[in-house]
């Protein structure tokens, strides 16, 4: 499905808490509020079949956007068209093809298996029994939970209840799938499982995925393009590799020298280059053609017992992005 924002806004009523005894009670007298902006003026387009990342810290507007895409919440101001449809609107055909995920909030039934749940969610959608079982079967074979999904949902670990809650969004076979913080609060196993299986339905059913993730790995490992949300402004659109190069263009080189090294060779580079030595191990951090440069300048004059290159972690760089965001966006 499509996806076209414009000019969207949204504001809370919040209501202004003022320290003091005096101020509580004259709170129940009259209460004193301000307008808190969670979204100003965005706009975003989704083509169909597209799996978009959306980052920001906390209280930037993510979850805010993602309940405005689904319906559960109305704008202040501005518009949201999925294909044909006004989400808050609640158009029962727009909401058969569309499917949210949240995080933090369960949407199973605690006290029954998943399985039970799954069935109450084949009704609600009237899908045809032959239907049911292919798709129920083929997610749970994917996601690797057959041997889980008669067990009380409470039961379950973090990891295998998110799985659980994936496989009861796409029962109905949704065009849009919003997930709210999928990973949030998985072991490393689950978080990439969980990536996966997000990229294999993608690929298969051209299904619209729409990311929200605090771990910026997500965003890395399953989308090309990323929207980013600071304090209720979008600040960013576009691809993700080329912001995180934008911010640090910086890659790392681990080469191991051999034992017995000429040091006074290294020593005549270390004036021409920043790196640091270790004993035998040289690190150095610099921008790809300066790293080739001495990577070259070293293979000519120690082979080496071994060399890679390493990225350097995307949280850290999308953490110094954050801090001073109009340094690195013109």
């Amino acid at each position: 499905m499509h996806v076209k924002i414009e000019k969207l806004s949204k504001s809370f009523k919040i209501f202004k808490r003022n320290p003091g005894l005096k101020s509580a009670i004259k709170s129940f007298i009259k209460r004193d509020f301000f307008m808190f902006d969670a979204l100003k003026n965005i706009n975003l387009e989704i083509p169909s079949g597209e799996i978009l990342g959306i980052l920001g810290e906390n209280g930037a507007g993510k979850t805010t956007l993602i309940k405005l895409i689904v319906g559960l919440l109305h704008p202040t101001s501005g518009t949201i068209l999925v294909d044909k449809y006004t989400p808050w609107e609640r158009d029962y055909s727009y909401l058969e093809k569309v499917s949210v995920v949240m995080g933090q909030k369960n949407q199973l039934w605690w006290d029954i298996p998943a399985s039970e749940s799954f069935l109450l969610n084949k009704h609600i959608y009237n899908i045809e029994e032959n239907k049911y079982d292919k798709i129920l079967n083929e997610l749970v074979d994917l996601l690797d939970v057959r041997d889980k999904i008669d067990i009380q949902v409470r039961r379950l670990s973090l990891g295998e209840r998110m799985k659980m809650e994936i496989i009861a969004s796409l029962l109905h076979s949704p065009s849009i799938v919003l997930l709210d913080e999928p990973t949030l609060g998985l072991d490393v196993i689950s978080q990439s499982k969980i990536r996966e299986f997000v990229k294999y339905h993608n690929e298969q059913y051209k299904t619209t995925f729409v990311i929200t993730s605090h771990y910026t790995k997500d965003i890395q490992e399953m989308c090309e393009r990323v929207f980013v949300l600071n304090k209720g402004e979008q600040i960013y659109d576009g691809d993700f590799k080329e912001l995180i190069n934008n911010i640090n263009p910086s890659r790392k080189l681990v080469y191991v020298l051999p034992e017995n090294y000429n040091k006074k060779l290294i020593e005549d580079l270390s004036n021409s280059f920043q790196f640091e030595l270790n004993e035998n191990i040289i690190t150095a951090e610099l921008s790809e053609s300066i790293l080739q440069d001495l990577l070259s300048k070293l293979l000519n004059i120690i082979p080496p017992l071994s060399f890679l290159f390493e990225d350097l972690p995307v949280e850290e760089t999308m953490k110094s992005f954050f801090e001073n965001p109009n340094k690195y966006i013109k």
